[in-house]
């Protein structure tokens, strides 16, 4: 048995919201998400009845980040790379990605937001980067890209 989808897709009147759905892990990302995330906004950004992709998470998170249980058993690599094998949260859109960060957007979730090209935080969102407190880097360059983003306007571009 499969369980629930981890990413819901719903389509209506040109805009596409797209949800993490692992609740019970406070949306965290695990090797599923990492993959499907990029493949799913892909589509949407090919998709002519899609102007718009919101992206956001199931109550009671926005994205807690790495799930770090899965994390510690090793993330998927590239044979012979060292590296994972996706080096970024968003691939190239040309679409715009609006974040409707609805709870806690911690470390790798605080990633994801400013990967957007917009956000939308609910008066319950909250914003961390915990990437010490657990011995890691950030892996899509937030801590050197977020000043260059701010610079430009908006979180992505």
């Amino acid at each position: 048995m499969s369980g629930p989808p981890i990413l819901l897709v719903d389509v209506a009147d040109r805009v596409a919201v797209v949800t993490l759905n692992r609740p019970e892990r406070r949306n965290a990302l695990n090797a599923a998400l990492y993959r499907r995330i990029p493949q799913v906004l892909t589509e949407l950004d090919g998709d002519d009845s899609v102007d718009a992709t919101i992206i956001t998470g199931t109550d009671p998170a926005f994205c807690a980040g790495v799930d770090l249980k899965e994390f510690g058993d090793g993330i998927e690599r590239e044979p012979g790379s060292g590296r994972r094998t996706w080096s970024g949260f968003l691939p190239p859109l040309v679409k715009p990605v609006i974040g409707a960060i609805n709870g806690p957007a911690i470390t790798g979730g605080l990633e994801l937001a400013l990967a957007c090209d917009f956000l939308v935080a609910s008066e319950r969102a909250r914003f961390a980067d915990t990437h010490a407190r657990v011995g890691s880097c950030p892996a899509t360059g937030s801590s050197c890209a977020s000043r260059r983003r701010s610079a430009f306007g908006g979180p992505r571009r």
